[in-house]
Order: C-alpha cells, then sequence, then structure tokens
C-alpha cells in the first residue's frame, strides 16, 4: 500500500513538473536581447548598424502609414521622455493604437533605421 501511494505521488510529481516545463517553454522570453541603450543610439546610429535590440516603449503617434508596406510610428521609451521613430512592416503589423505598450524587437538597419521584426503587447 505505501509503495502506491509513493509510487502514485512520484507519478503526479513528474506529470506535474512535465507540464511546468511544457509551459514556461511556450512563454516569450525576450530576456536573450539587449535593451536598445537609446542615448548612446541618438548619438551615434551608424554604431548600431546591423545589431538587434529589444524597446519597451509606448505609441505616440502614427507618422506615416502605406499600404502593402507598413507604418512609421513614434514611441516614448518607457521611464524616458525619449521618442524614437520605428518601421513595422505590414507583415507585423497588429492593430496598433496611440497609447499601447509594446516589447519591440528591433534590428538596426541602414541610417540608423529601427525596423521591427516581432512586437508583444503588454
Amino acid at each position: 500500500m505505501a509503495l502506491t501511494k509513493l509510487s502514485l505521488f512520484l507519478y503526479t510529481l513528474i506529470l506535474a513538473s512535465g507540464i511546468i516545463l511544457f509551459f514556461s517553454s511556450c512563454i516569450k522570453n525576450s530576456s536573450n536581447l539587449e535593451v536598445l541603450p537609446v542615448e548612446n543610439y541618438l548619438q551615434k546610429p551608424d554604431d548600431f548598424l546591423g545589431n538587434s535590440y529589444l524597446l519597451r516603449a509606448q505609441i505616440v503617434d502614427q507618422i506615416k502609414w502605406e499600404k502593402n508596406l507598413g507604418r512609421v510610428l513614434a514611441v516614448r521609451m518607457n521611464d524616458s521622455d525619449i521618442r524614437l521613430p520605428i518601421f513595422v512592416p505590414e507583415a507585423v503589423t497588429d492593430n496598433l493604437h496611440v497609447g499601447q505598450r509594446y516589447e519591440f524587437e528591433a534590428t538596426i538597419e541602414q541610417g540608423g533605421l529601427i525596423y521591427v521584426e516581432a512586437l508583444y503587447k503588454y
């Protein structure tokens, strides 16, 4: 009887661990990207060409939208009054609205363009 209870307990523990592991791997973890050092970027954007960064920001304004191309948005970085223009291609675009907060995964392209590759609302 004691062996059966122990077996049932171990089985339940293994099953619970598997479920936790599965769901934790499904959750988006953007911690592998460095947060864009905004002040340094503003001084010399070409130093960041080809690099990928995480931006935590709030949408302030939609500057331009072009069908089949995407949008240029003005975003304000969290904990800062610094506003940056970013390009969000149509393939990545969600229903974006002024005031929404996102984590943007972006690459710095030619001319210092912040090109969004993925975005996650929070």
